[in-house]
């Protein structure tokens, strides 16, 4: 009986150190490269310091290759005193954008016709701008779906996505 529980502990010992081999033991890097930026700010005035002096017609070929050797080093500069900032709170939201007529106009006709457009007026005037590629009858069909279920309107789906494709196709298609 010893015999074949010696042999059978020893077939299992070969197994588990032959099993031990197949993991895979990969080093782990502890730190990551830090991400190079461009400085923006360097290029507008670089440009125009060199237009201005192209204009005027003082600028040589040895002041354009001076001013072209210095960039490397303001943009070195720059990405040396760039850094990540964290959140920081803000104290109101901004003000949203003045409407246009046309999209004063497309929000009326839909309150006219039946829908509360107040709190939503983001959601309804990006998909009625897009309405005119044809191809947005999915996130029409979402936004009915949803001023249905909030309560912003009592007419049924398919009214309510012809309505706001009508009317967006009067207002931005035309």
């Amino acid at each position: 009986m010893r015999a074949p529980l010696a042999a059978a502990v020893l077939a299992a010992a070969g197994l588990l150190a032959a099993c031990g081999s197949a993991t895979v033991e990969q080093e782990t890097p502890t730190s990551i490269a830090p991400l190079e930026t461009t400085a923006l700010s360097d290029a507008p005035s670089s440009e125009s310091a060199e237009a201005s002096a192209s204009a005027s017609g003082a600028a040589s070929a040895s002041e354009s290759s001076a001013s072209a050797s210095s960039e490397p080093e303001s943009e070195a500069a720059a990405v040396a005193t760039a850094q990540d900032e964290g959140a920081r709170a803000i104290s109101e939201a901004p003000a949203p954008a003045p409407l246009v007529d046309r999209d004063a106009d497309y929000l009326a006709a839909l309150t006219q016709s039946g829908i509360n457009t107040e709190g939503v007026e983001d959601q309804l005037l990006g998909v009625g701008q897009n309405s005119c590629e044809g191809q947005d009858s999915v996130t029409i069909g979402a936004v009915a779906g949803q001023l249905i279920e909030q309560g912003r309107t009592q007419l049924p789906h398919e009214q309510v996505v012809a309505l706001i494709t009508n009317t967006a196709m009067a207002a931005y298609c035309g």
